[in-house]
């Protein structure tokens, strides 16, 4: 497994982003897990904040929209926005598409079709991007606690390969920054007890639990080898010049992760 850190980022047009090499070597495939900088939102929810639910205003976000499009030189439709629901749903999305689904309550998205930028919103929640080198087909989850209970990361990976014959042996998967478990901690009510060998016993019935290494479990459970994974290791909490986080500021922002197939 490659683990990176702050060293992955890079600046485009005043953009401050995080890129996986392995992903970036791939010409098809154009990708970025985004921080909270270089957009146009106000405090609290400075500044690249791609979500009103917590009382931005639409102006900013379709302004931060079109300036990640314009960017990563993409048209700001083809930019796919989920109303995440911390579930296990899954969307595939297949050409043509003339207009989007009707409902975007998911938590999860996978495709095959070229110039549709699957998108996932964080702040503190694990994003998870997902590549199959020979069938060009990509995946994006929003990995929380209770996405996570539900294993929707394995249930993307199994989703890919029944929709688009994907085969674990050709998956490269990124998992962005998140809370890590530093910082992150739970109740005994909502622990589940195969998360132990990834947690650690609290005060009080609490567990600080490791959100990504439980993924990463999990996956390699349905066929993921080591050398197929890499984490940006970065809690979300710990770093706030450069990501929001909803443990730590409550009312705030939502950074973005997105991939892309360009041909």
């Amino acid at each position: 497994m490659t683990v990176l850190n702050r060293s992955a980022l890079k600046n485009k047009n005043g953009l401050p982003y995080l890129e996986v090499p392995e992903l970036a070597e791939l010409e098809w495939i154009r990708h970025a897990f985004l921080t909270r900088n270089g957009g146009t939102s106000p405090v609290p929810f400075q500044s690249l904040n791609l979500s009103t639910a917590a009382g931005d205003s639409e102006q900013h976000v379709s302004q931060n929209k079109l300036r990640i499009a314009s960017t990563f030189d993409f048209e700001p439709d083809r930019l796919m926005l989920l109303r995440q629901t911390h579930q296990d749903g899954i969307l595939t999305l297949r050409e043509p598409l003339d207009r989007p689904p009707s409902s975007l309550e998911y938590d999860g998205m996978i495709t095959n079709a070229p110039n549709r930028f699957l998108a996932i919103k964080t702040a503190d929640c694990l994003p998870i991007l997902i590549v199959d080198r020979a069938k060009k087909a990509i995946g994006a989850v929003h990995a929380g606690r209770q996405g996570t209970a539900r294993g929707i990361a394995r249930k993307a990976l199994k989703r890919m390969a029944f929709e688009f014959d994907c085969s674990p042996r050709n998956f490269l998967v990124a998992l962005g920054p998140s809370i890590g478990p530093c910082c992150y901690e739970i109740d005994e009510e909502v622990f589940l007890p195969e998360w132990e060998p990834f947690s650690i016993a609290g005060k009080e019935g609490k567990w600080r639990v490791d959100l990504a290494r439980i993924n990463i479990d999990q996956m390699r459970k349905e066929g993921i080898e080591e050398d197929q994974i890499i984490w940006i290791d970065l809690c979300t909490r710990c770093h706030p010049d450069l990501f929001f986080s909803y443990r730590g500021e409550g009312q705030t922002g939502r950074q973005l992760s997105f991939i892309g197939v360009t041909e």
